[in-house]
């Protein structure tokens, strides 16, 4: 074990234990060095035009990227007229088209190689993604949240190594000289 993996523990004790019989300094609490009291979720629309513009752009480019047969200029119309649709005005149309084409033109540069980007489990979102579009469903799609960090002693034992070939086996070096040759 390396000095710096101990580093973490021994100030979260020395916090502790400078801290242990008080019940408050400041902000600060015991509670809040192990993760304390649930704080209450906070419930965030993230289902707004603006949201739904990037998400539609989006998801379009990454399905061109990835090779899908549809018109995107079809689907950009039809979300801009759903959008009016639902009383929009002129201007906030004109703002969602910018965004959405922020969202397209962003995922277009960023994804450079399409047989890299294009996995097996990207590709089942983005068709997910694309067909609902398609049907007229524009709502922001549902991702998982990453955990909040409720302490200083939080998502200690959380550490889930990578799954892979063993250490030290012919297709575990096989992977590293594929990583060699890739840089």
């Amino acid at each position: 074990m390396t000095t710096a993996f101990w580093i973490r523990p021994a100030m979260a004790l020395c916090v502790g234990l400078a801290l242990g019989g008080c019940s408050t300094v400041g902000a600060l609490t015991t509670g809040s060095l192990t993760g304390g009291a649930a704080k209450p979720a906070e419930v965030v629309d993230t289902n707004t035009p603006s949201a739904r513009a990037l998400q539609v752009g989006s998801a379009a480019a990454r399905a061109m990227k990835c090779g899908y047969n549809f018109n995107a200029a079809d689907l950009k119309s039809k979300y801009l007229a759903a959008e009016a649709s639902a009383g929009i005005g002129v201007n906030e149309i004109q703002k969602l088209d910018r965004i959405y084409q922020s969202g397209y033109a962003g995922v277009t540069k960023a994804v450079s190689n399409p047989s890299v980007y294009c996995t097996p489990a990207k590709t089942a979102t983005i068709k997910q993604d694309l067909t609902r579009h398609l049907a007229g469903d524009y709502s922001v799609s549902k991702r998982k949240v990453a955990k909040a960090d409720d302490g200083l002693f939080s998502g200690w034992g959380d550490y889930v190594p990578e799954k892979g070939p063993a250490f030290g086996s012919d297709t575990w070096w096989e992977s590293q000289r594929e990583n060699a040759s890739n840089k």
